[in-house]
């Protein structure tokens, strides 16, 4: 049927895999539909006050996404707005990546106790398998990989930002999660950072939606459309 090649030809315009598995799952979805919509209307439910009010709901909010869909479409984002999103984003990302670890307890003074024994010799990695309530990295001795300060908390970032290599910190970095003992083992210049074609897609949907947000309150905030609250 018609209504058969338009789901069908939707589903594999989405990614599903043509032929006749999806022919099949498509027509047990049709029939399912068609027979519980049949039951509904035997059982007047079309007529519930309630159902009809559900309906028109849903058919105002189909009908506020098109126009909003329709808006951006019509008024499709500049490369060269991506291309200083992209830029700002790199920006703040920073020029450099730090490879971090760290211990984190419950108290100051074990904090304070670890930093002392780590300054006596101690060994970091064996300190973190032992004392360090970060389960996801106590094993691997507290290794956090390569990071930038922007993806922690001010506290933590600016810690280990402010670090000469190889060195721990002189005083337990306090944060929500509890006393951090920070070590930074190297530092080099960005290389993770997404390339812009990795990241354009994103940056378009985002700026899209902030574009979209911005047209269309405006629009709400300047109207003067009466409300009838006679529903509540």
């Amino acid at each position: 049927s018609r209504g058969l090649g338009d789901v069908y030809k939707r589903q594999v315009a989405q990614g599903q895999p043509a032929g006749a598995e999806l022919e099949r799952q498509v027509k047990n979805v049709l029939t399912q539909q068609t027979v519980l919509l049949q039951e509904a209307k035997k059982a007047k439910l079309d007529r519930n006050s309630d159902v009809k009010q559900a309906i028109e709901a849903a058919r105002n909010q189909v009908l506020i996404n098109a126009v909003l869909r329709d808006w951006a479409k019509k008024n499709p984002v500049k490369d060269e707005d991506v291309r200083k999103a992209y830029e700002a984003e790199k920006a703040a990302y920073g020029p450099t990546e730090y490879q971090v670890r760290h211990i984190l307890v419950k108290t100051e003074d074990q904090a304070k106790n670890i930093i002392s024994r780590l300054n006596k010799g101690a060994d970091f990695d064996k300190l973190a398998k032992e004392f360090s309530e970060d389960r996801g990295n106590k094993d691997r001795g507290g290794q956090l990989g390569w990071v930038v300060p922007r993806s922690f908390v001010p506290t933590f970032g600016n810690a280990f930002a402010g670090m000469k290599e190889g060195t721990v910190s002189k005083e337990p970095v306090r944060t929500q999660f509890g006393f951090h003992v920070v070590k930074l083992d190297a530092k080099r210049p960005a290389q993770l950072f997404p390339t812009f074609e990795a990241q354009k897609p994103a940056l378009v949907n985002a700026l899209t939606n902030q574009r979209v947000n911005q047209h269309f309150g405006e629009l709400v905030k300047n109207a003067k459309v009466p409300v009838s609250y006679t529903h509540l």
